[in-house]
């Protein structure tokens, strides 16, 4: 199979129960643009199989008659009763992450600082990435057999994972736990986590941009992914089947209903067996975004401190006094560290491991030209772990991971892999792309060893962590800063912590 022609099992099947978004076409090219943003949907989430229903969205914690609820919502190691009302907090880096922490903690009345090493906000992982919202695909990395695939990616260089021997000293550990969090039971819960957080993540953000008319070219019209042999379409089904237990929309398509849906495609069309639409997932650029939201930050009153490299802290007895910079102390009485995979070198100099290790993506943007079909929905290769997003009149092609430590070269050959992806989904297009010079970027995605993000207490009683997203940071960051400042001052917060405490890495072998 592979042509327009091709019937499968599920095509066309609504792989769902919950309300759908609809859709209507306008504009050049048959245009596809939801009729409204995915607020407010009835949501379900489970443990393994068993669906928990929940109400909609009403910052309300969840209800889950199938799942034993934590005694303590707000992770180990703190005790809430000891926070103040109002504190100073001190932010350690600018991005997604950082910004959005800073932004809840504003608005629960704190005293707020950001301290970032980059002249600007958003300027390194943040800056161009995918450009993706997308709840629907927080599914970990480290899926059931991700073992087998790494061995014979290895020394391919058009791999979408890669391992620099360079960088195997610094993954030992954290590989072994990488891999044994690979085992089908342990990668459902830990997608579970990131699925719950990812839609409440969601939520908090819709909330966000109602209130500031945030312009970010955010578009509405799902994620489609696509998949080229029967082998790939299994796995994705048995993926929407799963989303289905948890009462998440899918639609299963086949190649003609795909180019129906996203008529840019028409191109590579022949070439797939399939795809899954994804419509309650959206997209945006992130790093208009970061701007957007510094400035709402500025004119609200809280304090950036760009150009300062964090290089550990000063104590207080037991607590943190100061973050410590190359340019002097700055104190405050709480402190959290957002600086992605830079958070792991800060928190081990007050003795706080944390297993995070970078992962290098690389991305290229290109201006969409009249002679161009504009792609109006974002499409992930699910081979290659390629992502297609369209900003506005731009064209955003990011992913694959390379694991070479925090060396920040461009390297050619994996430049050269994201302009093959873009000419098999947009022939078209990688003409353009030829001819024209495209922007090539890089950033270091902070990869837990679970794929699930760490946040909240440490064993220091004034130290918060906001790190380990991996690829789903923008996905999960206005939900994680709503936790963090949450705890911070001493609230319940709206999602029970413990999936994402650090501490969860000492239950389990290997630590």
């Amino acid at each position: 199979m592979g042509n327009s022609s091709c019937i499968f099992p599920g095509a066309g099947q609504q792989v769902s129960r919950t309300p759908q978004l609809s859709f209507r076409r306008s504009g050049r090219g048959g245009r596809v643009e939801s009729n409204r943003p995915p607020e407010r949907l009835s949501r379900a989430v489970s443990q393994g199989s068993r669906p928990v229903t929940q109400t909609e969205w009403s910052g309300r914690p969840y209800t889950r008659k199938n799942f034993k609820e934590p005694t303590d919502r707000t992770g180990p190691g703190l005790d809430v009763q000891r926070r103040e009302a109002r504190m100073h907090v001190v932010v350690v880096g600018a991005g997604l992450l950082g910004l959005s922490t800073a932004h809840a903690l504003d608005q629960d009345g704190h005293e707020v600082s950001l301290v970032e090493a980059g002249d600007g906000p958003g300027l390194e992982t943040s800056f161009a990435n995918s450009g993706m919202l997308s709840p629907s695909l927080t599914d970990p990395w480290n899926a059931p057999g991700i073992f087998f695939k790494m061995f014979r990616w290895l020394g391919r260089e058009d791999a979408p994972f890669l391992l620099r021997l360079r960088a195997v000293p610094s993954l030992i550990g954290w590989g072994a736990r990488f891999f044994w969090q690979s085992g089908r039971q342990r990668y459902e819960k830990n997608w579970i986590s990131n699925l719950r957080l990812g839609l409440y993540s969601m939520e908090v953000l819709n909330d966000l941009v109602t209130e500031h008319k945030l312009p970010f070219a955010r578009g509405y019209t799902g994620i489609l992914k696509v998949f080229r042999n029967r082998e790939e379409l299994s796995a994705g089904l048995k993926q929407a089947d799963f989303l289905a237990r948890q009462e998440i929309e899918t639609r299963v398509l086949d190649a003609s209903e795909l180019v129906e849906l996203e008529p840019a495609l028409s191109g590579a069309a022949h070439a797939l067996e399939g795809a899954i639409h994804h419509p309650i997932d959206g997209h945006g650029d992130a790093y208009l975004f970061c701007r957007a939201l510094e400035r709402v930050l500025g004119k609200a009153g809280v304090q950036f401190h760009y150009g300062l490299q964090a290089r550990g802290f000063s104590r207080d007895g037991q607590r943190i006094a100061a973050v410590e910079t190359d340019r002097g102390p700055i104190e405050g009485e709480a402190f959290v560290l957002a600086a992605g995979s830079h958070s792991v070198e800060l928190a081990a100099t007050m003795g706080v491991r944390i297993p995070v290790r970078p992962a290098k993506g690389y991305s290229i943007t290109l201006d969409l030209k009249d002679g161009c079909e504009h792609p109006q929905i974002p499409v992930v290769d699910d081979s290659l772990h390629v992502a297609l997003t369209p900003l506005g009149e731009k064209l955003r092609v990011a992913g694959t991971a390379e694991f070479t430590g925090y060396d920040k070269g461009l390297t050619k050959g994996r430049i050269q892999n994201l302009l093959d992806v873009l000419g098999r989904i947009y022939p078209h297009c990688a003409e353009q792309a030829q001819s024209e010079a495209v922007a090539p970027w890089c950033g270091h995605r902070p990869m837990s060893a679970d794929g699930v993000p760490i946040l909240g207490a440490t064993s220091v009683s004034n130290l918060f962590l906001n790190t380990g997203h991996g690829p789903l940071g923008w996905t999960l960051a206005s939900g994680s800063g709503r936790l963090v400042s949450d705890l911070i001052g001493g609230k319940t917060p709206n999602l029970p912590l413990e999936p994402y405490s650090v501490a969860r890495f000492r239950s389990y072998w290997p630590f």
